[in-house]
C-alpha cells in the first residue's frame, strides 16, 4: 500500500517544474574573514591577593626549598601549628631541634635552606622568618628588595604601616587578610630608612608581631 501511494505522488509531479538547486557543500563553509569576526576572546579574572591560610595552592607533596612560597600560615608544605617532626616529614629535609628559652620559644633552620628560620613556641611552629638576601617570596611575589609602594600595590587596602622600632625611617608593613578564616594570621614586611624591604615573616598572632625574636 505504501509503495502505491509513493508511486502516485511521484507520477503527479510536473516534470517541467524546475527543482530547486541544492547548495554545494563548499557554500556551507564560512570564509576566513567570517570566522575571524566570530573569534571568541577569553576573559581572565585575577584575584587582588593570593595569600590565604586556608586555600593554599602549594602542593603538599612538594619538598621545602628556597623556591617555596611564603604564605600566611607557613612556607611551602610546612604549616604553622606543626611540630618539628611533622614539619620535617612534610618538608622532606632535616629540621634540627630548636634551641628554646625558658619560655619554650626558640628558632631552628631547615637544613640546606639559607636565610630561613622557623620560630617554635610550645613545641609547635608559630612563625616563619625570611632574612638577609633570601629569594623566598610570597604567593603575590613580594619579598626582600621590594619597595613600600610595591608592597602596598600588591596588597591594596590591606597593609597597615607602623614605625620600625630600631631603624630610623624604617617601617613595619603588615598585611591584614580580609577572610575571617585567616584573621589569626599576618605577613609582616620590615623596611629600612629608604622603605626597601629587608626581611619578612608570616605566622600566627601574637608571635608574628613580636619585634624581638622570643619573649
Amino acid at each position: 500500500m505504501a509503495s502505491t501511494i509513493i508511486g502516485v505522488a511521484i507520477a503527479t509531479v510536473d516534470q517541467s517544474t524546475p527543482i530547486a538547486s541544492v547548495p554545494t557543500p563548499s557554500s556551507w563553509i564560512a570564509s576566513p574573514s567570517t570566522l575571524a569576526s566570530m573569534a571568541f576572546t577569553p576573559v581572565h579574572y585575577t584575584s587582588p591577593t593570593l595569600e590565604s591560610a586556608q586555600s593554599d595552592s602549594t602542593p603538599q607533596s612538594e619538598s621545602l626549598s628556597s623556591q617555596s612560597p611564603l604564605t600566611l600560615n607557613g612556607i611551602g608544605p610546612v604549616r604553622v601549628g606543626m611540630t618539628l617532626a611533622e614539619a620535617e616529614q612534610a618538608a622532606r629535609v632535616p629540621i634540627p631541634a630548636a634551641d628554646t628559652d625558658d619560655n619554650g620559644c626558640g628558632y631552628t633552620q631547615p637544613q640546606g635552606i639559607e636565610n630561613l628560620l622557623l620560630m617554635v613556641t610550645d613545641n609547635q611552629i608559630a612563625r616563619v622568618d625570611v632574612v638577609r638576601d633570601s629569594t623566598i617570596r610570597t604567593l603575590n611575589g613580594a619579598g626582600i628588595g621590594n619597595t613600600r609602594a610595591e608592597i602596598e600595590a600588591m596588597y591594596p587596602g590591606q597593609i597597615e604601616v607602623s614605625p620600625h622600632e630600631y631603624v630610623q625611617g624604617g617601617h613595619y608593613l603588615t598585611y591584614v587578610p580580609t577572610d575571617v578564616s585567616d584573621r589569626n594570621y599576618r605577613i609582616v614586611f620590615e623596611t629600612d630608612e629608604n622603605d626597601i624591604v629587608t626581611r619578612l615573616r608570616s605566622g600566627k598572632l601574637p608571635e608574628v608581631t613580636w619585634v624581638e625574636t622570643c619573649f
